[in-house]
């Protein structure tokens, strides 16, 4: 194994071999299969996937999944801003692809923990062996791309991946715990509005207080459905399509309206508040009045 002929930080040897010898693979059709695999793993993805599970199939479930993705990610940001590793990017001999997707610092990987995060969740719920199977393959095959693709150092990925499994498993022991607790709704929004604040007071930076914003509305807004709209999921399938549909075409809105004002972080703070508003309280509401949901009628009745 050929020494590198430039310093790298002590230990970021076996890494960079490592990047290497995954590119020693490298195909213009594997590029491609790396390239898809890394967009699955993006934030923006998962921020119109969690957002229809909550309009189209399940809300608590969808609601739960939120909450602990973007926890997930709020940590992985401060994490980012203390720990303060540089991505393999411009490190001669490592190609680097898709880098759109590469802003910020490297350590730990997004990607590969927001999916690892969502991936326990969804393992505790799966009674399917050989889906649970391929969608761990697809959470390591996300985190393998990313090395590939030269954006992370192996160790991202690894602690990525670590820090998925605990947040996700802690977290959804404490989602299970809160949702049958029969929580009463002025303890339940004290709830939606301190925990984001306490996210916020330690980390400060522009994407901490964006994702604390985003969980800021959409505990709000779920707390304020259940108080004040009662609405629930229609089992009709054509209903189910109706609300992924408006549901989508309302964020959809939201986000051409302020795209404008998108670099601005008060803005951007806006847009947030506004999404999740809208898929917690604002849709539920106006699909109650076009009759896309039905009442619930035992949350009325508490």
């Amino acid at each position: 194994m050929a020494t590198p002929k430039f310093s790298l930080p002590a230990g970021f040897g076996w890494q960079y071999h490592t990047i290497l010898w995954l590119q020693s693979f490298h195909t213009p059709i594997l590029d491609k299969v790396a390239t898809v695999m890394s967009y699955l793993g993006t934030e923006s993805f998962y921020l119109i996937i969690l957002p229809m599970i909550m309009l189209v199939f399940s809300r608590q479930f969808g609601l739960r999944l939120t909450y602990l993705f973007l926890t997930s990610m709020f940590f992985n940001a401060w994490l980012k801003s203390v720990i303060q590793i540089a991505r393999p990017l411009g490190v001669p001999g490592v190609r680097s692809g898709y880098i759109s997707s590469a802003t910020g610092l490297s350590m730990p990987s997004g990607h590969a923990q927001g999916t690892m995060t969502l991936y326990v969740a969804l393992n505790r719920t799966l009674s399917n062996r050989f889906l649970r199977y391929a969608l761990l393959l697809v959470v390591l095959g996300i985190g393998i791309s990313r090395i590939y693709l030269g954006l992370h150092w192996p160790m991202d990925v690894c602690v990525g991946w670590m820090l998925g499994l605990v947040i996700g498993y802690a977290g959804w022991q404490i989602g299970r715990w809160w949702s049958y607790r029969g929580i009463p709704w002025h303890f339940a929004i004290l709830f939606a509005v301190l925990f984001p604040a306490v996210l916020f007071y330690f980390n400060r930076d522009p994407i901490g207080a964006e994702y604390a914003t985003y969980l800021f509305a959409v505990g709000t807004g779920a707390v304020l459905e259940r108080r004040f709209v009662h609405s629930r999921i229609d089992g009709v399938w054509w209903k189910r399509i109706c609300a992924g549909v408006l549901g989508l075409g309302g964020m959809v809105a939201i986000q051409w309206l302020l795209q404008g004002a998108s670099a601005d972080l008060p803005w951007r703070l806006l847009r947030d508040l506004l999404l999740g508003w809208w898929v917690t309280v604002g849709a539920p509401w106006a699909f109650l009045k076009l009759n896309v949901y039905q009442i619930d009628a035992e949350e009325l009745a508490r």
